[in-house]
This record gives C-alpha cells, sequence and structure tokens, in this order.
C-alpha cells in the first residue's frame, strides 16, 4: 500500500513538526529529517502522479555542462535519460524524497534548493528531483530530531516495505527500492539506474550554454507596452545563463543569451525574483539595440549575489504561472 508523509514520519518514529513549498526557508534550526512529497497533505496519496513529469529541457541542460554523463557506459541523449529516470517513478507514490540533516534541517534544506542541476556540492544526493517540470509545486516535510540516522533509516525501510506489487513490477530495478530521488535505500545499497558523471564541478565549460537546440532560439524584438501596464516575464519554457564571470558575481548581475530573453520583458523593467530560494528584485535590460542585439542583464546591486552565486556558475531560468523569474 502506498505510503503518505504521516507513515513516513511515523516509521522514523517522529512526528513532524510542519510543511513549506519547494524553495520557501524551513523553520527549523536543529537536526532531524525532512520528506519532499508531491503533496503538502501528510494523509493523503491523492496527488500521485501516473507518469514521471521529467522536463526534458533540464536534461539537455545536463548534458550539455556535464559531458561526462553517461548511461550503462555510453553517452546517452537526453529521450535515453529521461526514459530510463521514469522507470525509477512509482505511480501511486507521493514522497519523493526522504532525507537527514545531521546539524540543521534549514541549512540542509537550503543547500538542496541552492545546489545548481549538475553540481557536486553542497548536496548532489536527490539530483533527480531537479530533472522535474513541478519542482516548484512541490512540498518539504520537516521534524526535528537528534536521532536522525536512524530515523532516516526506519523511514527508508518502511517506505520500501509498503511498496506495491504493481509499482515494484514496473521499475528498472525492482531490487533496490527507495523513492524516486533517493539513489540509495535504507540499506545504503546504490540504485542500478546505470547514470554516472552527473555531478561535479561546473567549471570549464563552454562560455554560454543552451538548454534549447539552436532551432528554438528566435530574437527578441522591443514592442510597445500599453500605456499604465506592468511589463511581465513570459512563461513559455525555460533556458540557461551566461556562465557567471566574477566581475558579474561582484557586481550582482546575472546575463542572459538570446535563448534565454524571451522568458523576460521585451523593455526595461524591474523583475522579480526566486534566486536559489531568495526572495529579490533586479532591474531586467534586455539590451536590444538598432544595429546590434548584446546579452540581457538583469542587476540586483552590487553584493546581494555574494555567496549565493560564483563565478563560473550557469543558471536554470523559467517563470512560474504569477509571473516571478525562478533562477535555480
Amino acid at each position: 500500500m502506498p505510503s503518505t508523509v504521516a507513515d513516513v514520519f511515523a516509521a522514523a518514529g517522529v512526528p513532524p513538526a510542519g510543511v513549506v513549498r519547494w524553495h520557501t526557508r524551513v523553520p527549523q534550526p536543529a537536526a532531524g529529517v525532512y520528506v519532499v512529497a508531491l503533496t503538502d497533505d501528510i494523509a493523503s496519496t491523492g496527488r500521485a502522479r501516473a507518469d514521471a513529469p521529467i522536463d526534458r529541457a533540464r536534461l539537455e541542460y545536463l548534458l550539455a555542462v556535464r559531458p561526462e554523463v553517461l548511461l550503462d557506459g555510453a553517452r546517452p541523449t537526453a529521450a535515453e535519460l529521461i526514459d530510463r529516470l521514469r522507470r525509477f517513478w512509482l505511480a501511486d507514490e507521493v514522497v519523493l524524497y526522504i532525507g537527514l540533516a545531521s546539524r540543521s534541517v534549514r541549512t540542509r534544506v537550503r543547500q538542496y534548493y541552492t545546489t545548481p542541476l549538475g553540481a557536486r556540492k553542497p548536496h548532489a544526493g536527490g539530483w533527480w528531483l531537479k530533472t522535474l517540470s513541478v519542482l516548484d509545486e512541490l512540498s518539504v516535510h520537516f521534524a526535528a530530531t537528534p536521532d536522525f540516522s536512524a530515523a532516516e533509516e526506519r523511514a527508508l525501510d518502511a517506505w520500501a516495505s509498503a511498496v506495491s506489487s504493481r509499482s515494484r513490477g514496473a521499475l528498472h530495478d525492482r531490487e533496490r527500492l527507495a523513492p524516486f530521488a533517493n539513489l540509495r535505500t535504507a540499506s545504503r545499497a546504490i540504485k542500478a539506474h546505470g547514470v554516472s558523471g552527473a555531478t561535479g564541478d561546473l567549471a570549464g565549460g563552454p562560455d554560454e550554454v543552451h538548454a534549447r537546440p539552436p532551432a528554438a532560439r528566435r530574437t527578441v524584438r522591443p514592442h510597445a507596452a500599453k500605456p499604465g501596464a506592468r511589463p511581465t516575464a513570459r512563461a513559455d519554457g525555460q533556458a540557461v545563463s551566461q556562465r557567471m564571470t566574477a566581475r558579474d558575481a561582484s557586481a550582482g548581475q546575472v546575463r542572459f543569451p538570446r535563448a534565454a530573453k524571451r522568458l523576460f520583458p521585451s523593455e526595461r523593467a524591474h523583475v522579480d525574483a526566486l534566486l536559489r530560494g531568495r526572495e529579490m528584485r533586479g532591474r531586467w535590460d534586455p539590451r536590444v539595440g538598432r544595429d546590434r542585439e548584446r546579452s540581457g542583464v538583469l542587476a540586483f546591486g552590487r553584493g546581494k549575489l555574494d555567496g549565493v552565486v560564483s563565478a563560473d556558475d550557469v543558471l536554470m531560468v523559467r517563470v512560474r504561472s504569477d509571473s516571478r523569474v525562478v533562477l535555480d
């Protein structure tokens, strides 16, 4: 029988202390355990999804920034990676990841939020979660306990014991059972997923990495805004920033190639953003001139990116339904 979030915490032997939406600060400074789920309802499995909501653009991005990625020893296509990850999705489960925090749940979850797809630190575990198109809709449930290691082991073991025979039969690896984004079981056995080289240092790649193929690029031309209208970002896909330079990081600004500018207003405007979990407001300049189009710039201000973004980072950008720009 599929597990609810409440089932998982009960097995862990700790009472849940609260829940927040993904990218929202967890108010728990103590050590403990946490559960990332498709639902904020601890007693329901009603939001289980029959198909894995894997975002192709994210896999294309991963392949672009991590040329070391292999699937069963060979360089895969995005479609092949998607197919393999889908074979680990459980159609009747809402729990996607069970984790522990040895010092602070708040800090550990923040590290999870801020680790770019493909990076090895500060928290590369559970990176499959970053391939989902519904990432912003997920919920993070948390609890405090000094016995975090044993609590996580009990939770993972109970979750695996409750997997339905139908879901188990559809898995690529039917022996090593763990929630979708957990790559290890309660006994620390690694799932036989065949993916290697997916996390590491992201420095040293191309100056610009495009999450969409060249055919999807188009020039953004300025247009007149309606009188009194507030410019809004366009929720029509995902793209990536240019690789951060030390100079841009110090200046508190992020540059975007032409392929990414379609997600922003076509004229200068203030843009509300969620930058690696932090709510920020920046000044957007598309920098589209008469003779030449340059990289768009989203400026937050000198020092505003300190400790959040570093040189050589590449940020994935997408737009939520409320027009807020999300930068991971």
